[in-house]
């Protein structure tokens, strides 16, 4: 993180310092003469600038940092070489704190040989006036690559706008930290980034994927108010610092590896690129500062501290009196009808473990506390197994802690109590009473007036025992905003009811401006549209967009790792664990309560669950599959099952390669007429519990576990298919795409006479000319026949080899830069046993023809 402007009279310790060029005046003109030179700071060689043997300008551009104090000097030795002598001139050194801050450029003499060398730093004032113009274009660039498929290899890339994000977030909330320096640093890594062709290297990409902490942070501070975040910020300020240098080392390493930067330290050209990041220890500091940041974040105005010592009437910022205070009402005797249930609220013992989740959790209590939005219920939706019931559970923790718990709620469905819609009124009631002494009041002058409420049809309840007392209070002010948790509304009631209590919830925040509303439940398709349709701009927290990788990770190792060590383990088993998790609690919490369950050596156990044998693991999981596919295949209606599995298996096909984004798997599958729009639609959307849209946009099944199921006829029974049966319809799509969209010069490119890399918008040229389905199909067609030949589709290969859609095929796989694919490919359809079939000797022999073809020209 860069320092106060230089000069400045608080700028007493030492600071970071950023040099973006260096220059000579005037230019070199003599095509013999070559120039070379050598940069000091306080007397030490920093920086060795490289020969420059053509005539014109000697500048010497790229970054270089370093820690230097106001008094610290710059001085530097310019090499002339003519005719191989050499002749070396030294400058005066140069005072940092005398340079320009409005140019950012300090000038040091070569007196002797009349040049002048100009050295550029960016400091506060030249970031300020470049940062306008580099905001606009992250806008720019971010509408571009919003249209980006999630699985696509530039969405890595993408990753670094969550680093540009969050310095632009300190910048509008931390001034005085000089964060536009950051954002700038971080902008030329990105540039760099976004102009690479070639395949990123590890080091690279591990830093990238490290940036969805960063995402997360961003997202906590676009829930708050923009008169909490100031002072959130600052508490927060010391985490934040932190990762603004820790982001600023990361950029500098991406530049360096992905540009020629004259300006590369001596300590980088000794010890090389490849060993200069250590990125192990950039990843462990990156996750301490996020812990720091979201342990110091504190969404509301008081600290915890002072809410916790508040006695209940300092709940309200200021006194009420309501219309039935003096009356002799027992306020609590008449509460007591409300009968609510014993225990009730939420379970400790279902928390999420401590360090994990922190960063949704953060998020939902800052968007809680945010007075300024008009957003009022929050739907944090999740498939089974994802932790719904955990997070619900932690944040009622957290809100409990700044006394902003109102209510609570856990739903079950069988659970005649747990799973009924009335005993919800009466619970949130009773809670909502137990905390509000002004609501416990209302309440208990509208059961003396009319006791029947408690027992009353849900509509009459909700406004005698709800909405009426609330529209009371309108006026009463409230210290923080009170919030309402419903864990598993999916699981309460039926379609019907449950628009009733989302109706009534939503009118709950309108009615008072200190209520915020929290449910929790499976992207249902009645709860689904609701949010979709009816109240689209309420807040949906998709818990598929945040890796839990990490937090089952710890949840594993916490529990299993004693016995590994004790019993001898295989070294990869905790890790094979992670994996087959998929990112689902469910699964990681039943394998780990079977393998340590055993009175016996738990390594059986271990196996079992690893080779994805019989067990409880997959027995309930078996158990959650039957129930959701029975919600929405009728058993009666043969025609609709069918259509139902033909989807499924088309969706299975297709996700094991390579998820599409919903238009786009229309459009293949949409191709042939197999499967109609609107029937692909439907299953989409009633299976919305058990599909996942990654970046709300590519489909898969949640849980890799539900192919083992689905395809395994004594596991699923009559839901049973066999997926070799729905690889053909997806390969016959990819060869008629192929057929009509290929072409010759499919990029319109002006010559022929150029490798890709040297093609400046080669990229834009393949967004516009080969879109994801042409992609798709260039890049899977094989492999789907392979699992489903049929004569059918030999036939179609044979019209498509005879043509010059061959050829054609060849030349968009280069384009995309995975001429490998047709090698592997073409390889194994030779391979492939296909004599059953007619013309398919000619098919073999022309792609043995077209391999050979390849590989005498492909250059790896």
């Amino acid at each position: 993180m860069s320092a106060d402007p230089l000069g400045s009279p608080t700028s007493h310790e030492r600071f970071r310092l950023w040099i973006t060029d260096v220059e000579v005046t005037p230019g070199n003109s003599d095509p013999n003469c070559s120039f070379s030179a050598m940069m000091f700071i306080d007397h030490e060689l920093v920086c060795n600038l490289p020969t420059i043997d053509s005539t014109g300008s000697l500048r010497w551009s790229g970054l270089f940092h370093c820690n230097v104090s106001p008094t610290s000097t710059v001085a530097l030795r310019l090499w002339r070489s003519i005719a191989g002598k050499s002749r070396y001139f030294n400058s005066p050194p140069s005072v940092f704190s005398e340079v320009d801050e409005e140019t950012g450029e300090v000038t040091l003499e070569l007196a002797e040989a009349a040049w002048i060398v100009t050295i550029k730093l960016l400091t506060s004032a030249t970031a300020g006036q470049l940062f306008p113009d580099k905001l606009e274009k992250l806008a720019i660039i971010e509408r571009a690559y919003n249209s980006l498929a999630a699985d696509s290899p530039e969405t890595t890339k993408y990753l670094f706008k969550h680093a540009l994000n969050f310095a632009n977030l300190a910048v509008q909330a931390l001034p005085e930290c000089n964060a536009k320096v950051s954002f700038l640093i971080y902008m030329k890594a990105w540039e760099q980034l976004l102009e690479q062709r070639a395949q990123l290297d590890d080091t690279i990409q591990a830093i990238l994927r490290g940036l969805t902490g960063i995402r997360d942070i961003v997202d906590i501070a676009g829930q708050a108010s923009d008169g909490m975040l100031a002072a959130a910020m600052r508490r927060s300020k010391e985490s934040i610092y932190g990762i603004l240098t820790l982001l600023e080392n990361a950029s500098v390493h991406i530049f360096n590896r992905l540009s020629t930067n004259h300006l590369a330290p001596v300590s980088l050209e000794e010890a090389g690129t490849d060993q200069s990041f250590d990125v192990e220890t950039y990843l462990s500091r990156l996750k301490e500062l996020q812990t720091l940041f979201h342990s110091s974040w504190s969404p509301i105005l008081a600290t915890p501290t002072e809410i916790a010592v508040a006695d209940d009437d300092e709940l309200l910022d200021t006194p009420q009196q309501g219309p039935h205070t003096s009356s002799t009402i027992d306020t609590y005797d008449m509460l007591r009808l409300l009968r609510p249930l014993d225990p009730n609220g939420y379970d400790p013992r279902q928390a999420c473990m401590d360090g994990t989740r922190e960063a949704i959790l953060t998020r939902i209590v800052t968007w809680t506390q945010n007075r300024e939005s008009t957003e009022g219920l929050m739907w944090i939706s999740g498939q089974a197994g994802m932790g719904k019931t955990s997070i619900a559970t932690s944040l009622c923790q957290r809100l409990d802690g700044i006394r902003a718990l109102a209510g609570s709620f856990f739903c079950r469905r069988g659970d005649l109590d747990a799973g009924n819609p009335l005993r919800l009124i009466n619970n949130l009631v009773h809670e909502l009473a137990m905390w509000c002494p002004a609501y416990a009041q209302e309440v208990a002058y509208a059961i003396r007036a009319n006791r029947r409420l408690c027992n009353s049809h849900f509509d009459l309840r909700y406004d005698g025992l709800i909405k009426k007392p609330l529209q009371r209070l309108k006026s009463l002010s409230m210290r923080v905003n009170l919030v309402i948790v419903i864990d598993a509304l999916d699981e309460c009631g039926d379609c019907e009811s449950r628009k009733q209590i989302l109706d009534h919830l939503h009118e709950m925040t309108q009615i008072v401006p200190w209520m915020k509303i929290v449910i929790t439940a499976r992207p249902i398709s009645d709860i689904h549209d609701y949010f979709t349709e009816k109240y689209p701009h309420q807040s949906i927290l998709q818990l598929e967009d945040h890796d839990a990788i990490s937090a089952i990770r710890a949840y594993i190792e916490g529990q299993v790792t004693y016995l590994a060590e004790k019993e001898h383990w295989p070294s990869d088993s905790i890790d094979r664990l992670c994996t087959m998790s998929g990112g689902v609690f469910l699964w990681a919490t039943l394998a780990v309560k079977y393998i340590k369950k055993s009175h016996f050596p738990s390594l059986p156990r271990l196996q079992k669950v690893l080779s994805k044998q019989k067990s409880p693991v997959t027995d309930q999981f078996d158990a959650l599959y039957r129930k959701a596919l029975e919600m929405v295949i009728d058993d009666e209606e043969d025609e609709i099952k069918a259509a139902y599995l033909e989807c499924i298996g088309a969706i299975l096909a297709i996700s094991e390669r390579e998820p599409l984004a919903t238009p786009d798997l229309h459009y293949l599958l949409l191709v042939v007429g197999q499967i109609d729009q609107l029937t692909l639609d439907q299953t989409i959307k009633s299976l919305n519990p058990l599909l996942l849209m990654t970046d709300g946009r590519c489909i898969r099944f949640f849980h890799p576990s539900f192919k083992d199921f689905i395809t395994n006829a004594t596991r699923s029974g009559r839901f049973h298919i066999r997926l070799d049966q729905f690889e053909a319809e997806p390969a016959a799509c990819c060869l008629q795409v192929m057929q009509r969209d290929l072409c010759f010069n499919i990029c319109k490119l002006e010559t022929s006479h150029h490798v890709n890399k040297d093609i400046p918008d080669l990229k834009q040229r393949i967004d516009t000319h080969i879109g994801p389905v042409l992609q798709y199909a260039c890049m899977h067609w094989i492999d789907h026949f392979i699992a489903s030949p049929t004569q059918g589709l030999v036939k179609a290969i044979h019209k498509f080899m005879e043509g010059p859609q061959l050829m054609y095929w060849i030349e968009a796989l280069s384009l995309l830069g995975r001429i490998d694919v047709a090698i592997e490919g073409l390889f194994k359809l030779v391979a492939v046993d296909l004599l059953r079939f007619s013309e398919s000797g000619q098919v073999v022999s022309w792609a043995t023809d077209a391999r050979r073809f390849i590989l005498s020209f492909y250059d790896p």
